[in-house]
């Protein structure tokens, strides 16, 4: 029994810290479908007022075909065509990272 007990316990470290790997802000393009639920979310991202604290400057494209590099965010209500599920996490600290909205498609993207 405890040999179970320590081959679970094992299983369950090394599965957690595999899933337990940062977000890269930068690949978090595309066709966004905003959902209610965390649990149903890829990421889980805090909306920040100020651009200088903001990992990832946001542009929201008008076209989806125009939504493809880092920090163009086409908003779909298809979840089935998105390409990421995006959760806004009202607390920054349980986010997996921060975002500011620009008017400037020029300015979107990372830091």
């Amino acid at each position: 029994m405890p040999r179970i007990l320590f081959i679970l316990g094992l299983f369950f470290v090394l599965f957690s810290s595999a899933n337990a790997q940062r977000i890269d802000p930068c690949k978090v393009y595309g066709k966004i479908y905003v959902v209610s639920q965390k649990n149903l979310a890829d990421v889980w991202v805090y909306i920040d007022e100020s651009e200088g604290l903001a990992e990832l400057m946001v542009y929201q494209q008008n076209n989806r075909f125009y939504a493809d590099r880092s920090g163009q965010w086409f908003f779909t209500n298809d979840k089935r065509e998105a390409n990421f599920w995006v959760y806004f996490e009202p607390v920054k600290g349980h986010a997996d990272f921060s975002i500011a909205y620009t008017d400037t498609e020029s300015f979107a993207g990372c830091k």
